[in-house]
């Protein structure tokens, strides 16, 4: 029986438990068909029969969505992967490569021709197609163009590492449709298009023989003079970034959830090597290094699994959970190939040949850590939209001077401690309070925020820009020469107060050695 949380509704925990059976009998044929180098459309097809296509898809176009949602489509995706690359990719592709963004942003003409198909037509799969042979994590610098001929787009350009590619029937393109230096500011020179098989110029280009995700359908695609109906364009001209950025956080949280998949079989092997692996007289599992790795990879798994579905309920309820999203497809696929080296160490030679799955697990983890957006892209990406997002968890403290102690405290409480200025000038107040806070923190600035709440005064940018012109302090402007942060020169400490107002002893410290 599956591990639910608390959380999960009783159509959920029932999808968890059917998925799991379905996987555990599917083991003979699609080992046999990734030594085959075989899609197993058997497969896919039963899970067509079953509508767990329709997993994301609101009942009204025949789905489940109402019931199973993202967590649903998590579930799937985990159980799913437990067979492998070659099993998960139809699945999963389809979700994030079309499915989620029709669900989502699509209108009603859209989802009504091809919802249905994506969850009955036997072997009508999606993929999405982004990256391009010299555009990878620069998502915005598309090249692939797209240019407006009365009632249709005629689209030109290279898509690359292509989930699907050839055996898809639909594919969710982003091609450029503006030139505007303002649209590109803006990220409104891209569009989203469905693509469809068969259309006049829409062909394969080359398949990948992958180090990885063996057997998994990966290629270059060419679009030569692509005529696509206006109709097919999905969140309206200039709208694709918006696409793309919902189809994103689902596209994440669905590759972190296959990762967990891979994570569980791979503790499960361990276990069994270890237990029948024989060395100096005891099974290999008593020597205390291999119940460390274990312990350490259950320890990944059951975090992993946990964040996956934390965040997989905050879709569910119509989050947006940016940081959360991208920080599983980070937490979980660095902790996947950590777990991957264990169960090889755990397991020693035999792990290294393909008659064990776990080998294919460090080389897959390669290719999680990199698709869907790169680790290092993603991280960049929580560190600058954390504060939007995280909104009071990142709530900055200030700092003030406890006079007392001669000591800087924390402070939350607005207003709280605030220093009693003596000076008359505005720029005199603005030394005053630069002095402090370099009392406060030496080697920091003060930011102009901080300045404008105990100054509660206009006209704050004439006075630091004279104080500059002074020499007496120093300003740090952004891009667009805004003023965002200042400091006091050495001249300008002096001026605002004498030198032993900046001089502070712990109580133990001997005169005789200071100076």
């Amino acid at each position: 029986m599956a591990t639910y949380y608390w959380w999960w509704t009783d159509f959920q925990k029932k999808l968890a438990d059917e998925a799991e059976s379905f996987v555990d009998e599917l083991f003979p044929a699609v080992d046999k068909a990734r030594w085959k180098r075989e899609v197993p459309w058997d497969m896919v097809r039963e899970m067509k029969k079953r509508g767990w296509f329709g997993v994301l898809v609101p009942e009204k176009y025949g789905g489940m969505g109402e019931k199973a949602n993202v967590t649903g489509a998590c579930i799937l995706g985990e159980e799913i992967s437990r067979l492998g690359a070659i099993a998960a990719a139809p699945f999963a592709a389809t979700m994030f490569g079309g499915c989620y963004q029709l669900v989502t942003q699509g209108n009603e003409e859209q989802k009504e021709k091809w919802l249905p198909k994506i969850i009955n037509e036997e072997d009508y799969l999606g993929a999405i197609t982004l990256t391009e042979p010299f555009v990878g994590s620069d998502a915005a610098g598309v090249e692939t163009t797209a240019v407006r001929e009365g009632d249709h787009y005629v689209l030109n350009g290279v898509k690359r590492f292509i989930s699907n590619t050839g055996i898809a029937s639909i594919y969710f393109a982003y091609a450029r449709t503006s030139k505007d230096p303002g649209a590109i500011s803006n990220r409104q020179h891209i569009t989203a298009f469905v693509i469809e098989k068969g259309m006049p110029g829409f062909t394969v280009e080359k398949v990948n023989e992958l180090a990885a995700y063996d057997g998994v359908r990966n290629g270059y695609l060419r679009f030569d003079n692509v005529e696509v109906p206006a109709e097919n364009v999905v969140g309206g001209e200039g709208g694709g970034w918006m696409v793309m950025a919902y189809g994103l956080n689902f596209e994440r949280l669905l590759v972190a959830a296959c990762t967990v998949g891979g994570m569980k079989e791979g503790i499960r092997y361990s276990y069994y090597y270890a237990n029948r692996r024989v060395q100096f007289n005891q099974p290999t599992f008593f020597f205390e290094s291999n119940q460390y790795r274990i312990a350490d990879m259950i320890i990944g798994y059951k975090t992993s699994r946990l964040l996956v579905y934390h965040t997989a309920y905050l879709l569910d309820k119509g989050e947006q959970p940016v940081v959360e999203a991208n920080g599983a497809k980070i937490f979980v696929t660095e902790l996947a190939e950590k777990a991957s080296i264990n169960s090889i160490l755990t397991m020693g030679g035999d792990s290294l040949t393909k008659f064990y799955p776990v080998e294919s697990g460090i080389r897959d983890s390669q290719v999680n850590k990199i698709g869907a957006g790169t680790n290092d892209v993603t991280r960049l990406l929580i560190a600058r939209l954390a504060p939007r997002f995280m909104g009071e968890e990142l709530k900055t403290p200030r700092r003030r001077m406890d006079e007392e102690l001669g000591i800087p405290v924390t402070v939350y409480v607005p207003g709280q401690l605030k220093p009693e200025l003596k000076s008359e000038t505005l720029e005199d107040k603005i030394l005053e309070l630069l002095a402090e806070d370099y009392r406060v923190n030496p080697g920091l600035y003060m930011t102009k925020q901080e300045l404008e709440e105990d100054l509660e005064e206009e006209e704050i940018d004439e006075a630091l820009m004279d104080l500059e012109q002074k020499g007496l302090v120093y300003l740090y402007r952004g891009k667009k020469g805004d003023i965002r942060l200042v400091k006091a020169t050495y001249e300008g400490q002096k001026k605002a107060k004498p030198l032993e107002y900046y001089r502070w002893f712990p109580s133990w410290i001997k005169r005789d050695e200071l100076f």
